[in-house]
């Protein structure tokens, strides 16, 4: 380690007399080697915190984490994923040594004026611990760490508000020929023990998926081989969302991957000051921009609003208050283009539309957001997204295949159970619109329970978890139920379907999910109701069927073209009463089992059981050895083989 620490233009950082704002900061990690869980695949859930702002209780501007060092009592720190080092207030920690051989230096920000006069120093221990119930500890960490000791918070006599602050007599050091004078009023709050620079944080976190030279090691990708998942988009302001919420889930699984479909690979990077891999876990590192996003920003040019399109890497930066910083000097050539200038330090409202993706629940559109900028930028064409972003989609760093991804819903690595009195598992029955990311929540874990699960009207659930509860699912209308990569719920006793059932991104439909598997079937026992079901290019499959189902079932893909999916009868006895059942694969009745058609399918069936066709069936009907057709109604094409036996029905052609 050299003593001197680069200026950090994150392009994040707020001038505090300008913007009353937390400045960013850098985070700890682990020197090769360090950390016990490096290796591990099974996940962390690490609680977090919405923290208000100081003028308006119900405006969340930051995030909190809760953390010890070496055994001392925990405290909280900004949570910043657009930093990438631990600057604190660790005096107190015992064990807690400088570094050898590296004196106190500046860890700058913006244009370089203000910052952090600090102390690079070593321990052995991270603890985090709960928010809400500090004693409360989640997991520990060990190693030989690396972060910054607080000394000071200072300004140099550039700094724009230098004069309207009470700064020391002296300066406390000097960096490349300029003076740094520390806030007194800072210094006082340090030596008492209370939150330093802006309270209530004893400084800052970082938890960005890049690192650089100076900064040694990062966390918490210095604590990972996979990656890590931060969902910030539930509980603001309530406790409505049970488990860890908001929530860091450090390792990725499959389950946890396939809760993404939003994926960005990070393409071509500078590496010339940033490291590509974390010390530590040696897992992959980005830099501060990663990915080629597509995105329009509509500005206001009179009284309308005129769309500018961009294309470029963006930071997801929870430390960031806005919405949107111009980091980059390409963006607001393009707007001068179009007749909109933003002016140093200034901010405007702007709309802005993310797209790109195949899958079209992606191309998130916002009105009416704050976009903003400093002075100086850099040249390029980088974009800063702030914590509002994660306040409303779940954002995800998968380190092993350098991608960084979004997701809508609220992502929850927990496990749960139906019922209320599992004193193993948090309980979790019902899902309404006050849970999650108003009402749209992926589950990860796995629920667990003998008791009904329930999606009342509004709520959007996403589950990629082998799940076990034998309860009945019930999907309400205007509410939707997605199976995606291994997500299951083959023991649940039925899903009545007044809603949507989705099961078309079944199994390995991504390959960077890593779902180790060769089939997609989504297999329940029993359905009913009057919804609709999605199959995409899956089949359904039902090992107890008993009821009747009178909604629709369809395959169209994201192209409106069908897929190919197909349904199963394995045992069991279902009516199928809807008239549009236009899915386009084969319909299978199994031995020992039974369909009873008294509406309408478009494909062909197989028939192993018994086939009642007292409605209409477009498709070829191919009749097998021990299979029965029977009924009074009309099919396109009968195909009896040997040992098969069919009805005289009404024929119709195979294109009717």
């Amino acid at each position: 380690m050299t003593g001197m620490i680069k200026t950090k233009d994150r392009g994040v950082c707020r001038d505090r007399a300008l913007y009353s704002l937390l400045c960013c900061a850098v985070v700890s990690s682990a020197i090769p080697n360090a950390s016990a869980q490096a290796a591990t695949s099974e996940t962390v859930a690490i609680v977090l915190k919405h923290v208000p702002s100081d003028d308006d209780a119900k405006d969340f501007d930051a995030l909190g984490i809760m953390i010890g060092v070496n055994g001392s009592q925990p405290r909280l720190y900004q949570f910043d994923t657009g930093s990438d080092m631990f600057i604190g207030q660790i005096e107190d920690a015992p064990g807690v040594v400088p570094v050898p051989g590296v004196k106190p230096d500046l860890y700058s920000y913006g244009d370089g004026t203000y910052g952090y006069w600090m102390q690079q120093v070593m321990f052995e221990q991270l603890s985090y611990h709960n928010p809400d119930r500090p004693t409360e500890l989640i997991t520990n960490t060990s190693g030989s760490y690396i972060a910054a000791r607080m000394l000071d918070w200072v300004y140099s006599k550039q700094h724009d508000g230098f004069q309207e602050h009470k700064v020391s007599d002296k300066p406390v050091g000097t960096r490349e020929g300029t003076h740094y004078y520390a806030d007194l009023e800072v210094r006082e709050r340090i030596r008492k023990g209370e939150p330093s620079d802006h309270p209530p944080f004893y400084g800052t976190y970082g938890a960005g998926n890049f690192t650089d030279y100076s900064t040694g090691t990062s966390a918490p990708g210095g604590q990972t081989k996979t990656g890590y998942v931060i969902s910030a988009n539930a509980n603001m302001g309530d406790k409505n969302t049970p488990g860890c919420a908001p929530c860091l889930n450090l390792h990725l699984t499959p389950s946890m991957r396939a809760q993404f479909t939003a994926l960005m690979p990070w393409g071509k990077l500078d590496y010339e000051t940033a490291q590509r891999h974390f010390p530590g876990s040696g897992a992959n590192a980005s830099n501060e921009h990663d990915g080629n996003f597509s995105y329009t920003i509509s500005v206001p040019i009179g009284k309308k609003k005129r769309a500018v399109d961009f294309k470029g890497p963006i930071l997801f930066d929870t430390g960031n208050a806005e919405f949107l910083l111009v980091d980059a000097d390409a963006m607001l050539k393009k707007f001068r283009a179009k007749g909109f200038k933003l002016a140093e330090y200034d901010n405007a409202s702007v709309d802005i539309k993310f797209y790109g993706f195949d899958d079209k629940l992606n191309n998130l559109e916002y009105e009416d957001i704050t976009i903003s900028r400093l002075a100086d930028e850099d040249e390029g064409n980088t974009l800063t997204v702030g914590l509002p972003f994660f306040q409303q989609n779940s954002v995800m760093y998968d380190l092993a295949n350098r991608i960084t991804a979004y997701s809508p819903y609220f992502v929850t690595v927990g496990d749960f159970s139906t019922d209320r009195n599992d004193g193993t598992a948090t309980h979790l029955a019902k899902i309404n619109e006050d849970i999650g990311s108003s009402g749209w929540i992926g589950l990860a874990g796995s629920l667990s329970g003998s008791g009904d699960f329930v999606l009342e009207k509004g709520a959007n659930v996403r589950m990629t978890g082998v799940n076990t509860y034998t309860g009945a699912t019930r999907i309400a209308k205007e509410s939707y139920l997605h199976l995606a990569g291994p997500g299951s719920i083959e023991h649940s006793s039925h899903i009545v379907i007044d809603g949507l059932f989705y099961i078309d991104q079944k199994g390995a439909h991504m390959d960077a999910w890593g779902v180790n598997q060769t089939s997609s079937d989504a297999v329940v026992r029993n359905i009913e109701g009057t919804g609709d079901i999605l199959l995409g290019p899956n089949r359904l499959v039902l090992t107890a069927a008993s009821g009747r189902f009178d909604g629709t079932i369809t395959d169209y893909g994201n192209n409106d073209k069908n897929m190919g999916g197909g349904l199963v009868v394995a045992a069991g006895r279902l009516i199928l009463g809807n008239t549009d059942n236009d899915y386009s694969g084969l319909t299978e009745v199994a031995a020992g089992a039974e369909l009873h058609v008294t509406g309408e399918l478009t494909g062909d069936v197989a028939v192993s059981g018994k086939l009642v066709v007292d409605g209409t069936v477009h498709g070829t009907v191919t009749v097998k050895e021990g299979g029965q057709l029977l009924g009074t109604g009309a099919v396109g094409v009968v195909n009896v083989l040997p040992g098969g036996s069919a009805a005289r029905l009404k024929a119709i052609p195979t294109n009717g």
